[in-house]
């Protein structure tokens, strides 16, 4: 398997002027991620030469702030970004969304934390929501043994990791919080043998002991309320937004983008044996058609119903301008986006016949890495729409769905 070094270029970073910007950078890029997709897949890893040339375009800081040389463009550029980028190739889409997005979480940690990370150049964060172990506090900060954890999308390309855990206290209930531990302090576990999403390299990670300084830690109280560090976090709206209401839309593009890619993989097939066919011969396949038209409107429902939300967020002046209901639409919207990109995919994979099962298909690789992404739990149909409908009807979230503000 072939390692994977940041690039060492120096030099700023672009900065992308605007949403139809950041999508042109992507978009330039299509065909150099598509002709790496199989390499990603066999190697299980995004290529050093991807992660450069994403970064080179100035791409991972469609979220970043502005005070931190980012563009600062918000979630609905994130979303279209990636959905770019995963229709050439769903791992690397995702690897994408994950370390643009992911990021913005520490923009609810203490500003010293933010500047040690964010004000270096071609620093790339990967996160860990819920690590093993015990934490402790100790002078100064925390100490953290044992801890293991699953699912770090991107580990090999970053050097800092967002880790969830809980400081244990004597007498008193744990305290979920978040810490920021360096790369150097981590263990890779190359585990990561799947069905689908191959390429993501989403390798567990071990930490058989850190010492963790008192400012790279928040509690998730705070972060969920979006008011962690209010003298010292930036303060730009979407830098405040309760973490678990908006994590998500670094993920959602991914598999939206993998529905797009499957439309266009079986469309290309499809005209190829159609220049065989007569005229007869043509004319049967209506239902064939039909199947590929329901299949992009349910692709393009599912990603309106996101860059709705994800608009919405972006241009809110606060986050309790935002009502309870609209926060409970967006996991149900992310759920309904994922799991329909998801049926589209499967219904051209159906009507693709044996042809789609040999590895040599694009398709079978689009349809394994859509469903494997679909697997998410942000993306868990039956919580999801179980909490919009109580939200609906006006009762309290269900104590074991996803919790709101």
């Amino acid at each position: 398997m072939s390692t994977s070094p940041l690039a060492t270029s120096s030099g700023s970073l672009p900065v992308l002027a605007s949403h139809d910007a950041a999508i042109a950078a992507a978009r330039a890029l299509h065909e150099k991620i598509r002709g790496r997709a199989d390499r990603t897949e066999s190697e299980r890893i995004v290529s050093a030469e991807t992660i450069r040339d994403l970064m080179d375009a100035g791409l991972f800081g469609v979220v970043t702030p502005r005070m931190f040389g980012g563009s600062e463009l918000g979630f609905a550029t994130l979303v279209d970004v990636t959905a770019e980028i995963a229709s050439a190739c769903g791992s690397t889409g995702w690897v994408y969304g994950v370390l643009a997005g992911h990021s913005w979480m520490l923009n609810l940690f203490p500003l010293q934390v933010q500047r040690e990370v964010m004000s270096a150049d071609r620093v790339l964060t990967a996160t860990v929501f819920r690590l093993g172990g015990t934490v402790t506090e100790v002078d100064g900060g925390y100490r953290l043994i044992n801890g293991d954890g699953r699912f770090c999308s991107g580990i090999d390309h970053v050097q800092w990791v967002i880790v969830g855990n809980a400081v244990q206290r004597e007498g008193q209930p744990p305290e979920p919080r978040f810490f920021v531990v360096p790369r150097e302090d981590i263990e890779i576990v190359d585990d990561w043998f799947t069905a689908g999403m191959r390429g993501t390299g989403s390798r567990s990670i071990r930490i058989a002991e850190t010492f963790i300084p008192a400012h790279r830690s928040v509690s998730v109280k705070d972060m969920m309320s979006g008011t962690a560090d209010e003298t010292g976090s930036v303060r730009a709206p979407i830098y405040r937004m309760p973490f678990q209401n908006v994590t998500p839309f670094s993920l959602v593009g991914a598999p939206l983008g993998m529905a797009r890619a499957a439309v266009r993989s079986f469309s290309e097939g499809l005209a190829a044996r159609l220049a065989t066919f007569s005229s007869e011969q043509a004319a049967e396949q209506s239902a064939t058609f039909a199947r590929v038209a329901e299949s992009v409107a349910e692709i393009d429902a599912a990603l309106a119903v996101v860059r709705e939300d994800a608009r919405r967020v972006d241009s809110a002046d606060d986050p309790r301008s935002i009502s309870d209901l609209d926060w409970a639409r967006i996991p149900r919207d992310w759920a309904y986006a994922a799991q329909k990109a998801r049926y589209a995919v499967n219904a051209l994979f159906e009507a693709a016949g044996g042809s789609g099962i040999y590895n040599s298909s694009e398709l079978q690789r689009i349809w394994r890495d859509v469903n494997s992404a679909a697997q998410h739990f942000a993306f868990t149909w039956d919580s999801a729409m179980t909490s919009y409908g109580r939200a609906v009807i006006g009762l309290q979230p269900s104590k074991f769905g996803p919790k709101g503000r």
